[in-house]
Formats: structure tokens, sequence, C-alpha cells
């Protein structure tokens, strides 16, 4: 029996259908998000945010760790809002979206680098 080598279709359509079995298997095993207790978790980490106008300027670790709690915070929420549409925090989102997007800027203006 002569074995005709791998032909770039052959590769292409048994790798695309390992990802599409990998993708099924994974959205299976998922649990489907809480979405109460994470917008309760979310409403408790919101109330504990540093403020950003506590912190000067000049003491740049500060301001730093500042803009990047919250940019994780509105990350999270733009999460958060994507699996659960009807969350109280749709409204919300929007506004934490800017915020996330301002402070982005202002991160790298501060020439600040990840803590995490």
């Amino acid at each position: 029996m002569v074995r005709r080598p791998y032909t770039h279709s052959r590769l292409v359509f048994s790798t695309a259908m390992a990802l599409l079995l990998c993708v099924d298997c994974i959205a299976r095993a998922a649990p489907p998000p809480d979405c109460k207790s994470e917008e309760a978790a979310l409403a408790k980490d919101e109330a504990d945010l540093p403020r950003l106008e506590v912190a000067s300027p000049a003491d740049r670790p500060i301001t730093c760790i500042t803009l990047e709690t919250i940019i994780a915070f509105a990350s999270r929420m733009k999460t958060h809002v994507a699996h659960c549409p009807a969350s109280g925090y749709v409204q919300s989102a929007s506004g934490w979206e800017m915020t996330r997007i301002e402070y982005v800027k202002r991160f790298v203006d501060n020439r600040c680098k990840r803590t995490f």
C-alpha cells in the first residue's frame, strides 16, 4: 500500500475538525455563568475601587496601580455584561468602557508597567 503524504487541504481540514471538536467540548463543559453572584461581586468590588483623584500624579507607582485596578474592573464589567445581558450593570457598562479606554491612555502616558 502506498501512503500519500499529507496534502495541505487534508491538514487544514483535520486541524479545523480538531478545533471544532475542542470548542464544542469546552462549550459543553463550561457551566452557565452565575450572573447574580457575579453582579454582587462586582457591586462589592466597585465600592472598594481606589479613587484616582486621591493619588497624586507625582506619586507615580500609586497612580499606576490605581489606573491598572480600575482598568481591570472595567474589563471585568465588559465581560460580565457580554455573558449576562439581563444584568443591572448593562446601563453603566458603556460608561465603564469609556473609563477603561481613557485610563488605558493615561496608563500609557504615565509610562506605567503592568503589575499583574
